[in-house]
């Protein structure tokens, strides 16, 4: 009896052993609350996602866009096999960034995409291995040889490096963004813009409170502030209206027309876009429409 309860005692967990999880996270942010967080260092764990942390990029994806549940991996497939450890990422291509961190750099390599693996179809990385004098270079996922397109050649330097190294963001940063030509796109097309649909309440009581006046009045504002692509001065986002209380109602905005047009779907329970030319149109183009429309709304 006494040797059982030895045995239950020898097996018990001790509290004192179980780590506080208030205390490793403090432990992190004092750790790396000053200095960044360096990508490019190997054998590194990042900082925990409660830690305010700064990134800099040496070649390694930064941990705000992906991140391992484990960076402690079994050497061996029987040691894998033995501990059951899963292995998953969170990857997150769209993070939010602090002020102090640059966006991901755009690569464009022109209308022929670009450069990849022919095997394997791995995107250039700073992993890629140039060999005979640039000429090619061997993947580092599959470890198959592929020429390098003439308008991508490069010479080498005394350490095997292309001399262009830190001038192209795919070959020194961990993160990039490469512009895709019309040979990724659905039927060998450019998509079309994205849109935003404003759908806008005028039952009775939201034109009672007020809250349809406002929202018209605001809309002016807001539409001037819609999501602009890096350099451009006015935003390729097309917009296009609804109201509804018990039907539908959708307006024509087209620039061409001195005042907007009201389409009505009454069948809530099949719905339908009653108009495709003139629903989705850019701002800077109907801006006079819309403006318009925005009045006619409020003064409902």
């Amino acid at each position: 009896c006494s040797s059982d309860l030895q045995q239950k005692t020898r097996h018990r967990i001790d509290p004192d052993a179980i780590p506080s999880p208030i205390q490793v996270i403090e432990d992190d942010k004092n750790n790396h609350g000053s200095d960044p967080f360096i990508t490019g260092v190997r054998g590194q764990v990042p900082p925990l996602v409660t830690t305010n942390f700064r990134v800099q990029d040496q070649g390694n994806a930064s941990p705000r866009y992906i991140r391992c549940t484990s960076y402690n991996f079994p050497a061996t497939s029987d040691m894998a096999k033995q501990s059951q450890v899963p292995l998953a990422a969170v990857i997150k291509p769209l993070a939010s960034l602090p002020a102090d961190e640059s966006p991901p750099c755009l690569v464009d390599h022109g209308e022929t995409g670009p450069v990849r693996c022919n095997r394997c179809k791995a995107y250039m990385c700073p992993y890629m291995q140039f060999i005979e004098g640039g000429r090619r270079f061997q993947c580092c996922f599959c470890s198959f040889i592929t020429e390098v397109p003439p308008h991508y050649f490069q010479h080498l330097d005394h350490t095997g490096k292309r001399v262009d190294y830190y001038e192209k963001p795919e070959l020194s940063k961990g993160s990039y963004e490469f512009l895709a030509t019309v040979d990724y796109c659905k039927n060998n097309k450019m998509p079309n813009p994205p849109a935003f649909v404003f759908m806008i309440d005028v039952s009775y009581n939201a034109v009672k409170s007020g809250l349809v006046s406002l929202i018209c009045e605001e809309l002016k504002t807001l539409l001037d502030y819609l999501p602009k692509e890096g350099g451009m001065d006015e935003s390729a986002i097309r917009v296009g209206f609804v109201t509804y209380n018990k039907v539908l109602h959708f307006y024509n905005v087209k620039s061409s027309l001195a005042q907007p047009q009201m389409m009505v779907v009454s069948d809530v329970s099949d719905m339908f876009v009653p108009l495709l030319d003139g629903f989705l149109v850019n701002l800077k183009e109907s801006r006079t429409v819309i403006f318009s429309l925005s009045e006619k709304i409020g003064r409902a």
